[in-house]
């Protein structure tokens, strides 16, 4: 339910400023939790969305109908 250090460490070393970022994990049992939450205050910056968890298994037409989804062409 957290993010990795090297992420954490990313985030907090970054300026997000005009970006939009989408968290994501892949799991095969634990879920995002508030990491995508935590990351923005981390962060400070950007415009942070929702995050989402794949499974382990998912496939690229998985990833690829989350991208779409999100209207961001």
């Amino acid at each position: 339910y957290d993010a990795a250090w090297p992420v954490e460490g990313f985030v907090t070393e970054n300026d997000f400023t005009g970006k939009t970022v989408i968290p994501f994990c892949t799991s095969s049992s634990s879920g995002i939790g508030e990491s995508g939450t935590r990351l923005a205050g981390l962060a400070g910056t950007g415009d942070w969305l929702e995050g989402q968890r794949f499974r382990s298994s998912a496939s690229q037409e998985d990833v690829t109908a989350r991208v779409e989804s999100l209207g961001l062409n």
